[in-house]
């Protein structure tokens, strides 16, 4: 995804960023992030989901998490993890999703937000919204080493 994140284009990478957004930057609210995706056609159950990783991280991040301000802003790189851990659970890589989560995360929180997570990822594959990473299709950031035959 170029530089130039807003350029008037309607994303499921576009949504996502603006929904994490809209709950994790300052004066945002959670309510505002829901309504996004649920304006998207994103089922209840994923964006209970979405609220359930985003609440995880709110309490149990080892750090805040950066987010950029406004649409046009370029993707920070912990906006950039999100597209990417979204997009390994959309083609069924939880593994690598875990090491990204662990980014963030002490151990005992990967589950709770790992779920959330899967929801999410699920109920957007199922309203049609496949997230590419932040990269493009062919990123492997988050993927687990291959081995050689």
């Amino acid at each position: 995804m170029p530089d130039g994140f807003d350029d008037g284009r309607a994303t499921p990478e576009r949504l996502l960023v603006a929904a994490l957004r809209a709950g994790m930057a300052p004066g945002g609210s959670q309510r505002d992030c829901l309504g996004i995706l649920a304006q998207a056609g994103i089922r209840p159950a994923g964006v209970l989901g979405f609220g359930l990783l985003l609440s995880v991280l709110a309490r149990g991040a080892r750090r805040k998490l950066e987010v950029a301000p406004g649409a046009g802003a370029a993707l920070s790189g912990d906006e950039a993890m999100l597209l990417e851990l979204v997009a390994a659970l959309q083609r069924g890589d939880a593994l690598s999703a875990i090491g990204g989560l662990s980014e963030w995360l002490e151990p005992d929180n990967l589950a709770a937000a790992l779920r959330g997570a899967q929801i999410l990822a699920r109920q957007m594959a199922a309203a049609g919204l496949a997230v590419r990473d932040s990269a493009g299709p062919s990123s492997t950031r988050l993927a687990a080493p291959r081995r050689s035959r």
